[in-house]
């Protein structure tokens, strides 16, 4: 990359925030986190919404894709693809006054980066079924379809964001990526990861990966993102054993977003945040490490995040998690020495 991000430790926790505001704890905060919380701002509805032949129903949401229904509405999206018609991806009006009240809110004070999830392609076809209750992973085309609409989803959050001066960060969720090295999924890795690489290359500007569980480092560093979201809670092992695939992609301008602030903290509070610290350094030493790069070097190319998104939480708890984000995140430059002040934002190398 010719250009590379550097959130030094900045705070972003994932989505699901209980606020209509965005997240912006401090003056020295460059990333602000689009709320997404309810029926209407969830991201896999958010990311679904406005797919051909969909259907929504049920608590929670269910996602029933009609085969006859979609069939006139797929070639309308493959053409709106073909042609990079942004407006295209727009979600339906309903899903959109909440966002963009969002980003208008972001004008005065301009931060360096806005950050928003979307539930990936590869997840959307796990969880969303035909009527006949068969997983749309199982559908070549629909699977295409769906990366398809994702990209134009993306395309369009991206134009609507730079509207508040800031640098977009798009990150795609892939909560459902492990699944893929089981013998029972439908789709085998190879088919999962191209289906994604394919979908982040069609994300201008910046672009993120949020995964879970175990890892196939190797493979997942070599993605076209600038910034992969892990649960880092006890992975301290795998973490150390990837160094060096850690190291050469933070090396080509890549960053690390360690989600080390579970959802649910239990009382005191402050207790955790100590604890939660200590945990976070040590993992960033223990990889400089065994990767023999800089601990600071890391340090500098890494977020403080939550372990998952914050939506299935109560609003205290899902505050409380973002809150705790900041203050790792504060300790954590304080404790590398990074510098605090805003960074300015570079243009990413990828195309727009």
């Amino acid at each position: 990359m010719a250009q590379s991000f550097v959130p030094a430790c900045l705070p972003a926790p994932r989505a699901g925030l209980p606020s209509v505001r965005p997240f912006a704890p401090d003056a020295t905060t460059t990333i602000a986190v689009l709320s997404q919380r309810g029926t209407h701002a969830n991201p896999f509805a958010l990311s679904l919404a406005g797919f051909p032949g969909l259907t929504l129903a049920g608590e929670p949401q269910q996602a029933i894709v009609q085969r006859q229904g979609a069939e006139a509405g797929l070639d309308r999206l493959a053409l709106a693809y073909l042609r990079d018609e942004r407006s295209a991806g727009a979600p339906p009006a309903e899903y959109q006054s909440a966002m963009l009240e969002q980003v208008r809110s972001l004008e005065s004070t301009r931060p360096g980066f806005i950050k928003v999830e979307l539930t990936g392609p590869v997840s959307l076809a796990l969880l969303s079924v035909d009527e006949h209750e068969r997983p749309l992973a199982y559908d070549p085309g629909l699977r295409e379809a769906l990366g398809q609409h994702v990209a134009l989803r993306a395309r369009w959050l991206h134009e609507q964001m730079a509207m508040a001066g800031a640098a977009p960060l798009l990150c795609l969720d892939e909560t459902f990526l492990e699944v893929l090295s089981s013998p029972f999924c439908p789709l085998d890795w190879d088919e999962g990861a191209d289906l994604l690489a394919r979908t982040l290359a069609e994300i201008p500007g910046w672009r993120g990966l949020c995964v879970a569980g175990s890892m196939r480092w190797a493979e997942l560093l070599e993605l076209p993102t600038d910034l992969i979201i892990f649960d880092a809670v006890r992975r301290e092992a795998e973490l150390v054993q990837a160094a060096d695939a850690i190291g050469q992609f933070l090396e080509r301008g890549g960053a690390l977003g360690w989600g080390i602030v579970p959802g649910e903290i239990p009382e005191p509070v402050e207790q955790w945040q100590g604890l939660l610290a200590r945990r976070f350094i040590s993992a960033i030493e223990q990889v400089a490490v065994a990767s023999s790069m800089p601990a600071q070097a890391i340090a500098d190319r890494s977020l403080v995040s939550t372990c998952s998104a914050l939506g299935h939480l109560p609003a205290d708890q899902a505050a409380r998690a973002a809150a705790l984000c900041a203050e790792i995140a504060a300790a954590a430059r304080t404790h590398f020495g990074l510098d605090q002040a805003s960074r300015a934002v570079a243009e990413p190398a990828h195309p727009s």
